[in-house]
């Protein structure tokens, strides 16, 4: 039985009610989920209410997931309105309108080193939020593009673009601190 089968085991338990199961996927995606949310709140001032307010919801409404394989998107899709449900009470949200912009055929994507890591996570919070979230879900939480799609509610096509710029947003923020 694979990681996946595992996970989808455990979902299905969770379901059923079981409470050992629960801990189980507590333990699992907490540490990645506030590391998440955390990237998403760069006031860092509401994680811990965010993520308890999401796991209630979570024990509330897992009966209602249909399918055990969209566990993990659903989960972070949980976890980003949260964050974003919080925030428009404050400050509305204004989304990014890339999806009909095309990558330049002839621009190179940036690539980063070894040294670049420690600025990356220093400057990732200096982002936008889409930005950083898409970053997060990309490269540090290693999730496939089709499922940033669904936890973000937009095309796979635009997850790719979205990337890109947020990449080249990201390099200019580096470089600039570097100066």
């Amino acid at each position: 039985m694979g990681p996946d089968d595992q996970l989808q085991e455990l979902v299905r338990r969770c379901q059923n009610g079981e409470h050992a199961a629960f801990e189980e996927v507590f333990r699992q995606f907490q540490p990645r989920l506030r590391y998440f949310l955390r990237r998403l709140d760069a006031d860092n001032d509401h994680v811990d209410d965010t993520l308890q307010n999401m796991w209630v919801k979570v024990v509330r409404n897992i009966r209602s997931l249909r399918d055990s394989k969209a566990f993990v998107a659903w989960l972070y899709r949980i976890a980003r309105n949260e964050v974003y449900g919080r925030g428009r009470a404050r400050d509305p949200f204004v989304e990014l309108r890339d999806e009909h912009l095309e990558l330049p055929a002839d621009d190179a994507e940036p690539t980063f080193t070894d040294e670049d890591i420690g600025r990356l996570h220093r400057e990732l919070v200096r982002l936008s939020p889409p930005h950083r979230e898409v970053l997060t879900l990309c490269f540090l939480e290693e999730l496939p593009q089709g499922q940033i799609a669904e936890i973000l509610g937009i095309r796979a096509n635009t997850v790719r673009t979205r990337i890109y710029y947020a990449k080249q947003a990201l390099r200019k923020a580096m470089e600039k601190s570097h100066e």
